[in-house]
């Protein structure tokens, strides 16, 4: 009997305390919500790259991608108007150096915009639509400076009465325009020649390993010409031994391309007598995606001669 009594006083003592957890547990005030975010998004804003071709022919991409979390079917039944913010100053706080879009250069499509510059967006998820898309058709990707960065920046500030703003609520679409070559690469081979004297070579191997080198960015200037930066400026070419391709006067190397027959050809704005090597590759290989290059400058004084090969790493 003393055994039954104590089980059914902790029977008791148990259901007593599960009890009372659950008259002190109360649900989220946001449970059963339907939220609306940005993919990808974040508070503050997150920053994603979308380039485009450094072509005149009109290209459409997706500058901003919404979704409504429907809390159940009724939910997802209901139209839910979503308010988002041109927002110029999370632009600003990702890159100063961005420059606005200007919206004479391009249509927008999924959403209808109050204002200019720093106005704002209204999309609609019609009943059963979980998913829309902003989206902006660019007719001539050659009216921007392909050496410059675009930005555009959304934020999400008001949804209908049936929704709330999700923490992933901001973001910043870096835009650029990129020609083929565009990218990072990577030296493979080569070799240095200085001729301290008139006869009297200097030669030096360049670095081999893909690992060990650092970025060289080809930087989109034109159609079919991409830049490399002198040294000392981003991606500009360095190399082995302490050798340096940018010397006082060589402000910079452009490699236009043929299109046609891969030839390249290499010129200096900061030096004249910059150019091609003559006899030597000069040439796109694009089943490597690889550079050949051969350049030499000063060739009745102090000759500076370069072979260099560069693969593909990445895009910039």
């Amino acid at each position: 009997m003393n055994k039954s009594l104590l089980t059914f006083l902790l029977g008791y003592l148990l259901i007593s305390f599960t009890a009372c957890i659950k008259k002190e547990v109360t649900p989220l005030a946001d449970e059963g919500a339907t939220f609306v975010k940005i993919l990808g998004g974040g508070f503050p804003a997150t920053l994603v790259k979308n380039p485009i071709d450094f072509v005149t022919t009109p290209q459409t991409i997706t500058v901003c991608d919404l979704r409504r979390d429907a809390a159940n079917s009724d939910a997802l039944a209901k139209t839910t108007s979503v308010i988002i913010r041109d927002d110029t100053a999370a632009v600003r706080a990702a890159n100063a150096n961005y420059i606005q879009m200007p919206t004479a250069w391009y249509s927008l499509i999924g959403a209808t915009k109050t204002g200019g510059m720093g106005g704002t967006y209204s999309v609609n998820f019609n009943p059963g639509d979980f998913a829309k898309e902003i989206r902006i058709n660019i007719p001539n990707a050659q009216v921007m400076n392909p050496s410059s960065l675009y930005g555009m920046g959304f934020t999400i500030t008001g949804v209908s009465a049936d929704g709330k703003i999700s923490f992933e609520r901001s973001l910043v679409v870096e835009i650029g325009a990129k020609n083929p070559w565009d990218g990072v690469y990577a030296i493979t081979a080569g070799t240095v020649t200085r001729y301290t004297a008139p006869g009297v070579p200097a030669n030096d191997v360049l670095s081999g390993s893909l690992v060990g080198n650092p970025d060289i960015f080809m930087i989109t200037v034109g159609a079919n010409t991409v830049a490399i930066p002198p040294a000392g400026v981003l991606g500009g070419l360095f190399w082995a031994a302490g050798n340096n391709s940018m010397v006082a006067g060589v402000d910079g190397i452009r490699v236009t391309i043929d299109p046609t027959t891969n030839q390249t050809t290499a010129t200096s704005a900061g030096n004249a007598t910059f150019g091609n090597w003559a006899g030597q590759v000069n040439n796109y290989v694009p089943g490597t995606k690889t550079f050949n290059l051969a350049f030499r400058w000063n060739p009745t004084s102090i000759t500076r001669e370069y072979t260099v090969s560069m693969r593909y790493r990445r895009s910039r």
